[in-house]
């Protein structure tokens, strides 16, 4: 707070199930759920008593349960719906139930939980939770009632960036749910690449004008 800094990008309520992982094993709280909720509530806590700091969860739909880096390539959580809801979505729902402020959404695929909110998708379509819909919109915003502000992890992560090329994925992230789009490449390319989304229709009126609504709010 005394460097005017008002936002972390931090706590990691991510669950270590797999000790292997190199993205949490020395960032995330615990290997279970209750643990995870008791530290990462009393972290954000402490924040709040300062009065000055903005805390964001992370990296949502839930990092720890593999070993694949999402700086490097696709980040998958491979629980079923009733295994993400009894351990991941606890964690998420506390946080949110609390008032937490901002989300960011991970380079994660969550595949059997988007097929189980769109049965229709195939292997081929499932993307990071950055790019998913059904996982942002579906299962964070309408589910889990999340009516806070959600931010990308980083862009030129290969976990995001191999999914399509950028001038997709830029305005993809915010047409999926997104609100704010973390990192650009080239200032100018990247905000025409958003603005030729907008006018194409990837991003709706309704979309952009309900990101606008969250930043600021935030």
């Amino acid at each position: 707070c005394a460097l005017g800094v008002n936002v972390n990008f931090d706590p990691c309520v991510d669950i270590l199930y797999n000790w292997r992982n190199t993205i949490v094993n020395t960032r995330a709280y615990g290997t279970k759920a209750d643990d995870v909720i008791k530290y990462t509530n009393a972290y954000i806590q402490g924040y709040r008593d300062s009065g000055e700091m903005i805390t964001c969860i992370k990296h949502f739909p839930g990092d720890g349960t593999e070993e694949r880096d999402q700086h490097l390539v696709l980040g998958v959580n491979e629980l079923s719906p009733e295994e993400w809801d009894a351990s991941f979505g606890r964690a998420y729902q506390n946080h949110i139930d609390n008032g937490v402020e901002m989300v960011m959404a991970g380079h994660i695929a969550l595949p059997h939980y988007q097929k189980k909110l769109d049965p229709t998708l195939e292997d081929k379509d499932i993307l990071p939770a950055t790019l998913a819909k059904e996982l942002i919109t579906g299962l964070l915003k309408v589910q889990l009632r999340f009516n806070g502000m959600v931010i990308t992890d980083a862009s030129h992560m290969l976990g995001m960036s191999s999914a399509m090329r950028r001038e997709d994925y830029v305005p993809g992230a915010i047409a999926a749910g997104c609100d704010m789009f973390l990192f650009f490449n080239d200032m100018e390319e990247d905000f025409d690449f958003m603005l030729n989304g907008y006018k194409k229709g990837v991003i709706s009126e309704e979309r952009m004008n309900d990101a606008v609504r969250r930043v600021l709010g935030l």
